[in-house]
């Protein structure tokens, strides 16, 4: 009985040291997201007031699983794929139209996904 037990406390060992780590685990959970689109320098005024207006009027979602899936959920569509940190904070997120790459920094109030085209504040569902 008393091998049995620590058996068991091994494996709840095993388990507790092989999950996601800093950051990584932070980032686990649901978000409200809210999306910000990167233009270039070269686009002209009235193209960026027309981009941002949209922009700010989509609802966005993102739920980072611990398995390393992600669901992202846009005006009431879901799209699903993977997620996975890198070691300078890179994050990927992989989903059957492509790959795409942020940097992620910590906020007060959640984290913020910094992309070539675009970025992401992300604050805690409650």
């Amino acid at each position: 009985m008393k091998r049995f037990f620590l058996a068991i406390a091994a494996v709840a060992a095993l388990v507790a040291c092989s999950g996601k780590t800093g950051i990584e685990k932070e980032l686990v959970g649901a978000y409200d997201a809210k999306m910000e689109v990167v233009l270039p320098d070269s686009t002209d005024a009235a193209a960026a007031e027309m981009a941002e207006a949209v922009v700010t009027q989509m609802k966005v979602e993102m739920d980072f699983k611990s398995d390393g899936k992600v669901t992202m959920v846009m005006n009431g569509q879901q799209h699903g794929g993977t997620w996975e940190m890198q070691a300078d904070s890179s994050l990927v997120i992989v989903d059957p139209s492509g790959t795409l790459n942020f940097k992620v920094t910590k906020t007060d109030d959640g984290f913020k996904l910094t992309g070539d085209e675009m970025s992401f504040a992300l604050t805690p569902k409650k």
